[in-house]
């Protein structure tokens, strides 16, 4: 795994570098701040395969650096560890929506980062073959039957979305940080399934997205963030205080999804509705690792007449 680690504390690089050489990364770039990143960036003969970024930096910081990296195109997936002394959630939450994919606190513990590591890693390497299969046969890629309805797909360019790994990250986090002001809900869109039936790959990938940016909209200042789980689910987290409830939110929600001008499909004609399930909240003593709060969204879901998804994984 290609890495570019970049903190202006030459005492950090030495240990990050020690500690990954340690451990088998060999192939490992270091900066010592974000202007220095993006010029290795330029010049690498070959893409990186990940990067670690600290935030507080003199100059750009952590945080619009990884902006940066995620507008460049062969960067959009790639991973993103923010490794910084900053643990509130202000800087939690600022490093997600800028594209962070994991956030590990200093002092970091060595064994909790090189799993970090190890997950990017093979996240990496899946996505690679994927890539290269592709690449080696675009026509057969073409002809290969459309991914099953249940399956998610990647949302690109929307504010607060994240993968559910990422958001999986996320949650996680705030748990080991007591964060039990948090609310999470699930929506579903019945009619995206005939969608999927009746488009093709690229045309559902684009309604998906649509609808990704409506949730958005309709949850702007509630600093929330969202994943498309699959089978038509979607799964919001943020301050429970901000989150919309399902009856204030739904009215509004499902007229901006019957514009054309914000969900449109040349593919299939259909009018959406929504289902929307009550938001969950993380019990005093749930704890890092334990994702029961996200299934009680979905549960809640279901309770409100959608299909859900049966659990996230651990």
């Amino acid at each position: 795994m290609k890495i570019l680690a970049v903190d202006d504390d030459e005492l950090i690089r030495e240990i990050l570098g020690a500690t990954l050489e340690a451990h088998g990364y060999t192939d490992v770039t270091m900066a010592d701040c974000g202007e220095d990143a993006l010029r290795k960036i330029a010049a690498a003969p070959q893409p990186f395969d990940g990067f670690m970024f600290d935030i507080q930096m003199p100059g750009m910081d952590g945080t619009e650096l990884c902006q940066q990296v995620r507008q460049m195109e062969q960067y959009k997936n790639s991973p993103v560890i923010m490794i910084t002394a900053m643990n509130n959630k202000e800087y939690v939450d600022r490093a997600f929506m800028a594209g962070a994919t994991d956030y590990v606190t200093k002092p970091f513990d060595t064994t909790e980062l090189m799993t970090r590591i190890r997950l990017a890693d093979r996240l990496q390497q899946e996505a690679r073959k994927a890539a290269t299969a592709q690449a080696a046969a675009p026509a057969a890629a073409a002809a290969a039957p459309k991914a099953p309805f249940r399956d998610p797909v990647t949302i690109k360019d929307v504010r607060g979305v994240v993968k559910s790994a990422a958001l999986d990250n996320y949650v996680m986090l705030m748990l080991e940080q007591k964060q039990f002001a948090m609310g999470a809900f699930a929506l579903q869109i019945p009619e995206l399934e005939a969608v999927h039936a009746g488009s093709s790959t690229e045309e559902f990938t684009y309604v998906v997205t649509d609808i990704a940016e409506v949730i958005s909209d309709c949850l702007v200042g509630a600093q929330a963030f969202l994943s498309y789980l699959g089978g038509g689910t979607f799964v919001c987290v943020g301050a429970k205080a901000k989150l919309p409830s399902a009856d204030a939110m739904h009215d509004e929600f499902v007229m901006m999804l019957n514009d054309p001008d914000l969900v449109y499909c040349e593919e299939v004609q259909t009018g959406f509705s929504a289902i929307i399930g009550d938001a969950a909240a993380p019990k005093l003593f749930e704890k890092r690792g334990d994702l029961r709060f996200l299934d009680r969204a979905v549960e809640k879901l279901k309770e409100a007449g959608g299909s859900g998804r049966a659990a996230f994984a651990a």
